[in-house]
């Protein structure tokens, strides 16, 4: 508002106009100033993580590290020192135990690799007496292990099959013998190929089991003296794919009747899809469950996000509990009649675990960090009992819910009580309102033993995939992206079940051509196949 004071005095009502629009006017200037200051402070974080991202140490660990510059180049040093230690674990197995590691000490080759005795004796002359000149009598042998590395090498194994023609006898002329007999062909996953089935299985572990592309291949190939080219490798590759598609038909019915599955996704790039560009972003989703409690892992392509897309994997027949991240695609699917939408701590830790490495004198994220902790703690302790067979399942399930429903209670109230004080627009705000947001999600992991605090093992399921994606960086067609699909399936199920996957697939390959029956397929299944079968 305008007050002239032209010519005359302001009055008193005047005055206090002006000064009411003076105090207006400051009020409207520091708020724009607080909300700039908040959007560079949105920005200043955003860049921080970022540099994290790029330059920082990946862990979400939180304590303290000497950053000893000098030793950036000494790897050879610090590797031989850190030998034996073990960095702090977080995630929580439901099922996989793994027989603790011996510290101290040098590891012993395993007994499954091939021993060949290599004997060495002394010279005769030196096995006599040098006063009577008789031989010294042997009392014993020294032995004593090393490894050796026999490089690889390309072999063509030429099958020679007998043959046999008609007989001469008069009773086998005029009956409907065959006149011709021969010893029957190797059954090959890929009938008519150039290669055999070990070599198909080294192709396939090579590239998705240790992320080697086929052109790192093709390269390796040349130097042992074979001309293979990347293309051909694809094409059997995807051959193999379909010729098991009734295999990984089992795999998804099997993880639609799990009592408990998680899910999660991640980015893949498809060069020649149809009506969409080269770089447009496609996703390979990933379900994790369980079949008389032997993990399942599944790998699905889509070109979207869609949480129609979540609904198609685990069917329309799924009931049980469904555990995920916060992404919103999994809301619908996670309100079905049946299912119990749970959510993740490992996620709310690291929106608070980004705070606290952006400003780390921030007592309330270490505060909140702290709290997680505490869920670990209990359900590490809780597990390890467990797997010692100090608790049953039921047990289990009970004192996991006495320990840890008071400390969630904690963290809650804690929740509700900074929300109120930190300012919804900063990053601590922000962390405090996800975690409100997901709370009722993550807090329903104690009902069943089967779950973790976490969404990890899902994570950490489809991790080779995105390490592979890393050398290869795109799919050229859909249908190689599902039939990479369908191979992570197979190889990173079968690791879950304690299968060497190369062993596995070699086995695979010869019996699967032989399966006539469903019994005999199921049998090949690697939940439910022993290691000990082949």
């Amino acid at each position: 508002m305008a007050h002239s004071t032209t010519g005359q005095e302001l009055s008193h009502e005047d005055l206090l106009l002006v000064i009411e629009d003076l105090r207006q006017a400051v009020c409207e200037r520091d708020q724009q100033i607080a909300e700039r200051d908040s959007v560079i402070e949105q920005e200043r974080a955003k860049y921080a993580v970022l540099q994290r991202m790029l330059f920082g140490r990946k862990s979400e660990r939180v304590d303290a590290v000497d950053p000893k510059q000098g030793q950036l180049f000494n790897e050879a040093e610090q590797d031989a020192t850190a030998a034996g230690s073990e960095a702090e674990q977080e995630e929580i197995s439901p099922h996989i135990g793994l027989a603790p590691k011996k510290r101290g000490g040098r590891r012993r080759p395993t007994a499954e690799l091939k021993r060949v005795e290599v004997y060495h004796d002394l010279a005769e002359g030196d096995k006599c007496c040098p006063w009577c000149a008789c031989e010294r009598p042997k009392i014993g042998e020294d032995r004593s292990e090393e490894i050796e590395v026999i490089p690889a090498q390309v072999i063509v194994k030429v099958h020679v099959r007998a043959k046999y023609g008609p007989c001469s006898c008069d009773d086998f002329v005029g009956n409907d013998e065959p006149a011709i007999v021969s010893a029957p062909a190797p059954t090959k996953i890929a009938p008519g190929s150039l290669f055999s089935n070990a070599a198909a299985a080294f192709f396939i572990v090579s590239k998705f089991a240790d992320a080697m592309p086929f052109y790192r291949q093709e390269k390796v190939f040349a130097r042992m003296g074979l001309v293979l080219s990347r293309a051909t490798m694809a094409r059997l590759t995807m051959r193999i794919a379909k010729e098991l598609t009734p295999l990984f038909e089992r795999f998804k019915r099997d993880i639609r009747g799990s009592p408990i599955l998680r899910m999660d996704e991640t980015v893949v790039q498809v060069l020649k899809e149809d009506e969409r560009s080269p770089s447009a972003q496609s996703r390979m989703w990933v379900a994790m469950g369980y079949h008389d409690e032997k993990p399942i892992i599944y790998f699905a392509y889509h070109s979207s996000r869609s949480g129609d897309v979540a609904e198609s994997i685990i069917g329309d027949g799924f009931k049980g509990f469904l555990q995920t991240d916060g992404y919103a695609g999994y809301t619908r699917v996670g309100r079905r009649p049946g299912i119990v939408h749970v959510g993740c701590w490992a996620h709310i830790r690291r929106e608070f675990h980004e705070v606290y490495s952006l400003n780390e004198d921030s007592p309330l994220a270490e505060a909140m960090l702290t709290m997680i902790r505490s869920l670990y703690a209990v359900e590490r302790r809780l597990r390890a009992r467990l797997d010692a067979k100090e608790l049953s399942v039921e047990e289990f399930v009970r004192h996991r819910k006495e320990e840890a429903i008071p400390i969630m209670e904690s963290i809650l109230a804690w929740l509700q009580e900074k929300e109120e004080s930190v300012p919804p627009r900063s990053p601590l705000g922000k962390a405090i309102s996800y975690a409100l947001g997901q709370y009722a999600r993550a807090s329903r992991y104690i009902e069943h033993v089967l779950l973790s605090p976490d969404n990890n093992l899902v994570e950490n399921a489809i991790r080779p995939f995105v390490v592979g994606r890393k050398n290869w960086h795109f799919s050229d067609t859909p249908a190689g992206a599902e039939a990479s699909a369908k191979l992570y399936s197979l190889i990173e199920t079968a690791k879950a079940n304690g299968h060497e996957p190369y062993r596995y697939l070699c086995h695979l390959f010869d019996e699967f051509p032989k399966a006539t029956t469903p019994e005999s397929m199921e049998r090949l299944l690697p939940y439910t196949l022993p290691s000990a079968a082949y």
